[in-house]
């Protein structure tokens, strides 16, 4: 196709291999999670000194995610065991109905119903 014999497209790919190996050796540890933009990216004025990357400043309220999940899910359950403690024990039971009077006549027509006439 068209795009295949681009020669923009083929010199990307060709870099790519590098560009791979430079970001593996500069991250030992763990792949440093990227976004790629089609911007440009820009440089810092000349004379400014050094510019830190906002992964190189730590968050001054971080979690881990062992600690994070464990608040969570502790979280949720109290909020469920608050919710069932209350249903089961702070909330007044309605009492139960009256017995039935047999002896009681039943009306002739439902004080709910709808008037045909």
């Amino acid at each position: 196709s068209e795009h295949s014999s681009c020669g923009r497209c083929e010199s990307r790919f060709k870099a790519m291999p590098a560009m791979l190996r430079r970001v593996a050796t500069r991250t030992p540890g763990a792949m440093v999670r990227s976004c790629g933009t089609s911007l440009r990216v820009p440089k810092a004025p000349p004379g400014t000194g050094d510019v830190f990357h906002a992964q190189m400043m730590l968050p001054k309220y971080s979690l881990t995610n062992e600690k994070w999940f464990f608040l969570f899910f502790m979280c949720n359950f109290g909020a469920y065991s608050g919710h069932y403690f209350y249903l089961h024990f702070l909330m007044p039971a309605n009492p139960p109905n009256p017995p039935r009077d047999p002896e009681q006549v039943r009306p002739e027509k439902h004080m709910h119903a709808v008037d045909d006439d």
